[in-house]
């Protein structure tokens, strides 16, 4: 965690010049600040990048606001502020309970901004050099205590992937039916004719570097979540399997 010119934040704003207006401000009282329009790109950025806060609108395209609150409390840990004109009270009440840091409605003043970026910055450092401070298990207990949750699952009601470690990473339709082939053979390989089908595609003109080009996404997006690599292992000239115990809930 960094303070000042070091903290790193993220907005998703679709309003071009609003989003263009709360980052030059942030510049300006020293925050590192990246803005984007959609959950998609949100995404994106936080495989590419680590981000220590998101400000957070509500009424976006696709995704909405309040999805991607509750995927990025299940998912990663990062501070989020919503920032948006909806200030019911039942709004409020909604973003806090799924896990938002701050709510704050349109319009905020920049540097009021600014200080709740900055006290939200300090608590999670707090926070963070007192779980550091905690003791440590004895070897034997931590040994107890990793056994049961050595086991991947693959949520097939959120299209989610749930590591060991209860990191969840949210999956699209494709990547959800890749790992579900896989997972169903679990540390067996599964031929490629196999997931071409799960794709719908037909074995005769189907081009397998369209899972390819998804399989290193997924990759990718889940050592940003989960901090490994996900345990799925190509067998050339074949297909793939799940190398780790897993199971489909």
């Amino acid at each position: 965690m960094t303070y000042s010119s070091h903290l790193r934040v993220i907005i998703v704003e679709d309003d071009l010049d609003l989003r263009e207006e709360t980052e030059l401000g942030l510049r300006s009282l020293g925050i590192d600040v990246t803005g984007v329009a959609d959950a998609t790109a949100l995404y994106r950025e936080l495989i590419n990048k680590k981000y220590d806060i998101v400000i957070l609108d509500v009424g976006l395209p696709g995704e909405d606001g309040f999805s991607i609150l509750k995927h990025l409390r299940s998912s990663v840990q990062i501070g989020i502020v919503m920032v948006t004109a909806r200030g019911a009270v039942d709004d409020r009440v909604q973003g806090l309970n799924d896990g938002a840091d701050a709510y704050m409605v349109k319009p905020v003043n920049l540097k009021e901004l600014a200080s709740v970026v900055n006290s939200l910055a300090r608590r999670m450092q707090a926070r963070m050099v007192e779980r550091r401070r905690q003791p440590q298990p004895s070897t034997v207990d931590a040994t107890a205590q990793q056994a049961p949750l050595s086991t991947w699952k693959l949520c097939k009601t959120h299209w989610t992937l749930v590591s060991p470690d209860n990191a969840s990473i949210p999956l699209t339709p494709k990547e959800y039916a890749f790992l579900s082939r896989l997972v169903e053979k679990c540390g067996q390989p599964v031929p490629k004719a196999h997931i071409i089908h799960a794709f719908g595609g037909d074995l005769d003109d189907f081009d397998f570097h369209r899972v390819e080009v998804m399989i290193s996404r997924l990759r990718r997006k889940g050592k940003a979540i989960t901090g490994e690599l996900l345990p799925i292992k190509a067998l050339p000239g074949f297909g793939f399997s799940f190398t780790a115990d897993c199971t489909l809930t």
